[in-house]
């Protein structure tokens, strides 16, 4: 099996060119295979036999995308274990685990918590202010009751206090991939996004993130499913987890409220006029409870674990409002720029910097209200922004265009027909999960902290998107910099002569933060090229049998790799 490289199609101006624009016809059998459709794939499938035949059978059995993908997530989770070891076999002592950037919150804490002694603090007292773990409350709840398994008395029970966490966290990257891929239907292998991503990797077992990003998988499958309320309950101990994926419920919220009204499937798919005033479109309705049942179970889950009768809401919005900025925030350019201010004496580079730009090195550094206050506005125009570019222009409970299948009433030779679909799943997967990135980035890049285990939620809302690997490998690829470099920045405070210095620091933030706002793009152009329609081939006749790519392919991929390879290796233009 041989893989061709396929020309990609010239493009006038104006033509659909962007990566979410799928293409209408699959030359296969109903079979999704990135092999074949994603160029970066297809260009490195050669080291394993070539691209996937277009003739390629449906797997079954063990070799169904769910199955080899939670094999192959405990191999790179594996490997994630290796990156660690070090600090796993000498002890996760400073600054030595910087040197060597195999820190990780779970030891760490458990050591300085006291969770390992025979006087350890109750689960509440645990979880409080004056408990130490510094964790939110589900993932002190898992690192409580965790730790009543190991006897912190013996020998080496910070490893073992490891060893178990991993393996738990290990069963929530599985559970996450499967959970993914079985949203994802045909689409399973596009589950690979969350399986094999070098991110799990470096930042996998620095935290209990893995915990959130299980339950906002298992959440999004439930949705997709219709079963908005089991989804939002879901969702709700995901917010418990990482409070960041809240996100994800506002979304919801603002996909199903906005012109929340059934449409009329025969009916152009942007126009006013679809709207039937009869009734709301159940999507909406599903949406409104999946929204509410989160928020309801994260309060009730925050009462029941933390002290107080309104489980230290207060406290936790004082800690906010006053915390500087911490590591990894956009906010921390300012006390960065401080301290990288150029000696001007040292050179005539440095004498040049100092007279251009010095009034970017006098910045200080921002106060935690003052931090507080521009986030609060960077929220606001962010939403503004994302509202503007995605349901602004294509409504959001419009129903979605899908090719036309075999089991359609016109005739194969007939003109190409493309059928409305409003499915819940098709809803999720093009609409929910691709605004939800977007919102998702944007949030994580405006924090007021941004640690490097905070970008793993981003995984199973790129997986769902159907991103191209390019796009995902430029996001990890500044993940792994900023990865190395934000240990080597905190190794600097007791070495500064081997740490690495604040501007070269700067840089990394700046680069991570780039490539976060990329994926974040990525999921506005998927959001908004989920309605688009290629005219040229709207009277293309579709061969008898054939299954509409829009149903079975990651809406990232490249128009031109899916229609290229064909018989004769002619590519088609979009123009």
């Amino acid at each position: 099996m041989s893989g061709r490289r396929v020309r990609q199609p010239s493009v006038r101006p104006g033509s659909p060119r962007w990566s979410q624009t799928p293409a209408d016809i699959d030359d296969g059998e109903g079979v999704y295979a990135p092999s074949r459709l994603d160029p970066l794939v297809r260009s490195a499938s050669p080291v394993i036999g070539g691209p996937a035949g277009r003739r390629l059978a449906s797997a079954g059995g063990f070799w169904r995308a769910g199955t080899v993908l939670v094999v192959l997530s405990a191999v790179v989770f594996g490997l994630g274990i290796v990156q660690k070891q070090h600090c796993r076999a000498n002890g996760w002592s400073s600054p030595d685990q910087f040197w060597h950037a195999c820190y990780s919150d779970i030891p760490v804490v458990y050591a300085s918590s006291g969770l390992g002694g025979a006087d350890r603090l109750g689960l509440s007292a645990s979880l409080g202010p004056a408990g130490g773990l510094g964790q939110s409350p589900l993932a002190g709840l898992m690192m409580w009751v965790t730790s009543g398994l190991i006897d912190g008395d013996a020998a080496g029970a910070n490893r073992s206090f490891f060893d178990l966490t991993a393996l738990l966290l290990a069963a929530f990257l599985a559970v996450a991939v499967a959970a993914t891929a079985f949203t994802l239907g045909r689409r399973g292998w596009d589950a690979s996004h969350l399986a094999l991503s070098p991110v799990i990797v470096t930042a996998g077992l620095i935290s209990y993130q893995l915990l959130a990003v299980a339950l906002v998988a298992i959440a999004l499958f439930a949705l997709s499913r219709s079963r908005a309320l089991a989804g939002g309950i879901l969702l709700g101990l995901g917010i418990a987890a990482a409070p960041q994926v809240a996100v994800i419920g506002l979304v919801v919220a603002v996909l199903a409220l906005w012109r929340s009204h059934s449409y009329d499937p025969e009916s152009e798919l942007d126009s006013d006029e679809a709207v039937i005033e009869a009734g709301r479109d159940p999507r909406a309705l599903a949406g409104v409870s999946f929204a509410g049942s989160a928020v309801i179970t994260w309060l009730v889950v925050r009462v029941l674990l933390l002290p107080g009768a309104t489980g230290e809401l207060g406290t936790a919005w004082d800690s906010w409002r006053h915390g500087s900025p911490g590591y990894g925030s956009l906010w921390l350019v300012p006390q960065l720029l401080g301290a990288s201010e150029p000696d001007p004496a040292s050179s005539w580079g440095g004498r040049a910097a100092q007279l251009f730009f010095g009034w970017l090195f006098s910045a200080d550094a921002l106060s935690g209200t003052a931090t507080s206050a521009l986030v609060a506005i960077a929220m606001i125009a962010a939403a503004a922004l994302l509202l503007r570019l995605t349901v602004a222009r294509v409504a959001p409970l419009a129903p979605i265009r899908t090719a036309r299948t075999e089991d359609d009433d016109q005739t194969a030779t007939g003109p190409r027909s493309s059928t409305p679909s409003s499915t819940m799943a098709d809803w999720v997967v093009r609409r929910v999960a691709p605004t939800s990135l977007a919102a998702l980035a944007f949030l994580l890049v405006i924090s007021k902290s941004l640690p490097a285990q905070a970008s793993l939620l981003l995984l199973p809302l790129i997986a769902l998107t159907g991103l191209r690997w390019r796009d995902h490998l430029i996001w990890a690829g500044t993940e792994a910099v900023y990865f190395v470099g934000i240990w080597l920045y905190i190794a600097a405070e007791t070495t500064s002569n081997r740490g690495l210095p604040a501007q070269f620091y700067l840089i990394m933030l700046l680069a991570r933060l780039a490539g976060i706002t990329w994926v974040g793009i990525q999921g506005i152009l998927v959001y908004r090229g989920s309605q688009a329609v290629d005219e040229t081939f709207r009277d293309q006749a579709v061969p008898t049998g054939s299954i509409g790519i829009e149903e079975i392919s990651s809406p990232g991929l490249d128009e031109g790799t899916l229609r290229g390879d064909r018989e004769a290796g002619t590519p088609h233009s979009l123009g």
